[in-house]
């Protein structure tokens, strides 16, 4: 016999069954059916063992309404181009996983109690229609079981605020305006490395990751020769470099 309770939640007149703790709202709602605020998902509020929360609101402009779900693992918000802070997550300590794509997120902050987090993407895609970017790397000091980090497609010139995030083990800076690899030194778990598209002309800065398995680095350039045979030592001893 099963004693499971069925959960759902009415959002627009529409019902959304919630399986496995995990509440998805459909993609493919036309825009104006769309979610402003998450207080309109009825039913939500007396969700609180609820694991998972994926859904894609192109006009949320504030996260809030979410205290209650302090089970919650993953939460993933993608294509909100009017979300402009990450804010009033203090009560989610049991997140894990952190998405916020393609928003107008400027500023990395506001994840001090999120000390769970292993997962963190601020990227935006180029096709986004932000006009906000990142543009430096802070807030993250005590994230310290952060595994991935990606704030691809944004505008960040320095790479710095990594030292304390030793158990990283994949970064995404791609599509960014990178200069210089530097501040990598105490990553050395580090096994993926992404900064394809950004203005790198030397290779530096990688001899402490000597668990890097993967580094790609296409769109950068011209290398000189030291550089491109620093890339040919890492290809021949196993790590997958792509350049051109």
């Amino acid at each position: 016999m099963n004693n499971s309770k069925e959960e759902f939640v009415l959002y627009k007149g529409i019902q959304i069954e919630v399986k496995n703790g995990e509440l998805r709202l459909p993609y493919d709602l036309p825009r104006e059916f769309e979610i402003k605020n998450f207080d309109e998902i009825e039913g939500l509020e007396k969700l609180v063992n609820l694991k998972k929360l994926h859904c894609k609101p192109f006009y949320l402009e504030k996260i809030e309404n979410l205290d209650h779900l302090q089970n919650l693992e993953s939460l993933v918000i993608k294509d909100s181009p009017h979300l402009s802070k990450i804010e009033n997550l203090d009560n989610l300590t049991n997140l894990k996983i952190l998405k916020l794509t393609d928003s107008n997120i400027s500023i990395i902050e506001n994840l001090d109690h999120l000390r769970n987090l292993e997962v963190l993407r601020l990227r935006k895609s180029l096709e986004t229609s932000c006009s906000d970017y990142i543009t430096e790397i802070t807030g993250l000091e005590n994230l310290s079981n952060l595994r991935e980090l990606d704030l691809g497609g944004n505008r960040i010139k320095v790479i710095k605020g990594l030292e304390t995030l030793t158990n990283f083990k994949i970064l995404i800076l791609a599509y960014n305006q990178i200069r210089e690899i530097k501040e990598l030194d105490n990553l050395s778990y580090l096994e993926q490395l992404y900064l394809n598209s950004n203005n790198i002309t030397e290779i530096k800065g990688l001899d402490n990751l000597i668990h890097l398995k993967v580094l790609l680095i296409h769109n950068n350039g011209p290398f000189d020769n030291d550089s491109i045979k620093s890339l040919e030592d890492m290809r021949n001893s196993g790590i997958n470099v792509q350049y051109w």
